[in-house]
């Protein structure tokens, strides 16, 4: 993920990085049309690219996964 100070010029620098913006603005999700907002996550290595859509609660229950464990990876790097 990108973080404040990166340098952009580093060796990864075109490695993916995941940034996650809140918008009113559901234009672009219209299946979504009538949340208040929406989280939208992206590679910012290729912001032109494929984008997720959350609800606010889709995003918590992703948020509540995160913290409980539920992506984290085996020693293989796979979901167990």
């Amino acid at each position: 993920m990108h973080t404040p100070g990166d340098d952009a010029s580093a060796p990864d620098a075109e490695e993916s990085r995941v940034e996650v913006y809140v918008t009113a603005d559901t234009s672009a999700a219209p299946h979504k049309a009538g949340e208040a907002k929406l989280y939208v996550m992206y590679d910012a290595a290729h912001p032109d690219g494929d984008k997720l859509y959350f609800t606010e609660a889709e995003w918590e229950a992703f948020v509540l996964g995160v913290k409980d464990g539920e992506f984290d990876l085996d020693e293989s790097g796979n979901l167990p």
